[in-house]
């Protein structure tokens, strides 16, 4: 029985030793700036895929736009609210295709014509903008 709690407890020991002995090699790394920066760039090579995140990320700041114009325009007789939510839902309704087809540029929501359409959207609000500021 003595040998039997001897021979455990010498595998445990040689269990602790092993894994102290990892975590050494672990701290002896390289953990530099230059090291971080390469792990970031494969990661955001594999999240960002034929830019097509960049016409989200376009298509979110036109929609707080057109959110902040709503807003602006709310109780001026001059301004049409409900052709801005409008807009609003158009903008939603592609923001919603561009994220379901991330990375896929030959769907139609990424096409010439709907990109010009959003292009157009942005443009007239950014002149109400002005005027309302």
């Amino acid at each position: 029985m003595e040998k039997q709690k001897r021979k455990k407890l010498t595998q445990l020991a040689d269990k602790m030793l092993d894994a102290h002995d990892r975590a050494d090699e672990l701290r002896g790394v390289e953990t530099d700036k230059n090291f971080s920066n390469r792990v970031s760039s494969l990661l955001d090579s594999f999240t960002k895929t034929n830019s097509t995140s960049e016409y989200i990320d376009k298509t979110k700041k036109i929609i707080s736009l057109v959110s902040e114009n709503i807003i602006k325009s709310e109780g001026h007789n001059n301004f049409d609210t409900n052709e801005y939510k409008a807009d609003k839902k158009k903008l939603n309704d592609s923001l919603f295709l561009m994220q379901s087809f991330m990375g896929d540029k030959s769907h139609d929501v990424y096409s010439k014509d709907n990109l010009e359409k959003l292009n157009i959207i942005y443009r007239k609000h950014s002149s109400i903008n002005k005027l309302l500021s």
